[in-house]
């Protein structure tokens, strides 16, 4: 049972890579790059370049905040954690997914941050878990993780279906996402052209999907802006 459904996601897999409208949009998010180069504005209005953070850079801005990423592959599989540093039996979040067999895709499959967690690791660790105002801090922290292992393994687009099981969630996913920086590509209902999208997310939603390159060069920003902010604090 488990090989048929390994044999048959690697087959729709391998069809969606190929087919026109999968090209049209590798295509498109390619130029979309050739157009948005990794740049960063200066106080003096000057333009450098955006150099992506390594991983121990990375660590070592969890560890700042109170974070400790922990990282696991399985197959194609793949799990980013966020436990709190002080005390690592609460986890304040994850993300999960797998790479596709065929496609060059990140396929992020789900992601949970578990607020009464992150609050009672902020009462009993006062000053840690400072990310500088942006609401999808933590999110931003384990995905970055996920785009890296991604661009490692040859992956130029991430995609994310916001489930639509429950009308208030869907919204907000789909918000979440907008403001990570992913692109709405279709909504993925009950219609019979939707089966193979349905089969490979395992319902309905929205799709988002946006060049990792592109969501590098975005997180960069926000982690960069977001340790800026929580060292004035520090201060």
């Amino acid at each position: 049972m488990i090989l048929f459904w390994t044999l048959l996601l690697l087959s729709m897999a391998i069809t969606l890579a190929f087919s026109p409208i999968t090209q049209s949009i590798l295509t498109t998010t390619r130029q979309r790059q050739l157009s948005h180069p990794r740049l960063a504005t200066t106080p003096d209005g000057t333009s450098t370049v955006l150099t992506p953070w390594a991983m121990d850079q990375l660590d070592d801005y969890a560890d700042s905040v109170g974070v400790v990423l922990t990282w696991s592959t399985l197959g194609p599989g793949y799990r980013a954690v966020a436990r709190a540093a002080h005390n690592e039996s609460l986890i304040l979040g994850y993300v999960e997914g797998f790479i596709r067999p065929a496609g060059q895709i990140l396929h992020l499959d789900k992601m949970e941050i578990f607020q009464p967690q992150l609050q009672k690791a902020r009462s009993e660790a006062p000053g840690c878990f400072d990310f500088g105002g942006v609401g999808i801090g933590l999110g931003v922290l384990m995905g970055y993780r996920c785009l890296w292992h991604g661009q490692q393994q040859g992956c130029s687009i991430a995609e994310f279906l916001a489930i639509d099981d429950e009308a208030f969630q869907h919204k907000r996913l789909v918000r979440y996402y907008q403001q990570a920086g992913f692109q709405i590509v279709k909504y993925v209902g009950d219609d019979f052209r939707d089966i193979p999208d349905r089969m490979v997310w395992g319902g309905c939603g929205t799709l988002m999907r946006e060049d990792i390159n592109l969501l590098t060069t975005k997180w960069t920003r926000l982690l960069s802006l977001m340790k800026k902010r929580a060292d004035r604090r520090k201060v």
